[in-house]
């Protein structure tokens, strides 16, 4: 992506850690390429606090106000929202920027709409290795497997563990509670999903193994990526740091939005 010759006015859709931490970072580090123009949340206060806190004061709009007046538009709500703003923001040439990217999985008409955009981004999230896992897609995988390891907490008031009568907090040492197709994984854990949605987004593998443990000895979410080739294997472990603003939120997550954003910016791309 080359440099931005103009200023590019900045909607954002969700206005919770994520999007607060990117409305912050845009105008103290990348003010010279974006501006932002307007906020949505589906809980208006969530917008108007932080619209409070910014220097620029963006005006809070309905969806369909901020698509209309944004050139690029960040999303950092919910699938829900991604998939409102992909319907909704189709053959208006705009940038969308895509934090839920189980959108594209449990929603996937959605993947069929992106032709519609001038560009559709989704950053690497809260796994690493992306830029590997995505030239691998030009080979033939063979397997592909997503092991993610959780704190008991990590999966407390999960319906599928509720009704498999499986108690996390009883569970002593490290034990596998799910493990199916990336679909099944979606479907039983809703708010598990975008690591795996970005992990089809960068393989366009259909057999993607989801394996689910609950872990009462971690503290950290810890994502593991096992891919077979016919060019070679790729082996990633990352243990996640919760941020501290919002322990539901990894900090690694943020970080990448944010170097996602930069490097939109930026004249020198180093990596996929």
């Amino acid at each position: 992506m080359a440099t931005v010759n103009r200023k590019l006015k900045v909607g954002i859709a969700g206005c919770g850690t994520i999007g607060t931490q990117l409305a912050e970072f845009i105008e103290e580090e990348l003010s010279d390429y974006f501006v932002l123009g307007g906020l949505y949340d589906i809980f208006l206060d969530k917008a108007s606090g932080l619209a409070k806190k910014l220097k620029s004061k963006p005006d809070i709009l309905e969806l369909n106000e901020l698509i209309s007046s944004s050139d690029f538009i960040i999303e950092s709500a919910s699938v829900v929202c991604a998939r409102d703003l992909i319907y909704k923001a189709q053959k208006k040439s705009k940038i969308v920027f895509i934090i839920s990217t189980g959108v594209f999985v449990k929603y996937p008409a959605a993947l069929n709409k992106i032709n519609f955009f001038k560009k559709v981004i989704v950053p690497s999230g809260a796994i690493c290795g992306i830029d590997g896992v995505s030239s691998f897609s030009l080979s033939k995988i063979k397997s592909l497997k997503l092991i993610t390891s959780k704190p008991p907490s990590s999966l407390k008031g999960i319906k599928f563990l509720e009704q498999n009568k499986i108690d996390v907090f009883k569970i002593k040492k490290e034990k596998i509670v799910f493990r199916g197709g990336i679909k099944e994984a979606i479907k039983h854990f809703p708010k598990n999903i975008n690591v795996a949605a970005t992990l089809f987004l960068a393989s366009r593998f259909n057999g993607i193994e989801v394996v689910i443990k609950v872990n009462p000895h971690i503290k950290r979410n810890t994502h593991h990526i096992e891919l077979v080739s016919d060019k070679g294997r790729l082996n990633i472990t990352l243990e996640n740091v919760p941020s501290i603003i919002n322990p539901k939120t990894s900090a690694i997550t943020i970080l990448s939005a944010k170097n996602t954003l930069k490097r939109f910016t930026n004249t020198l791309l180093v990596g996929g």
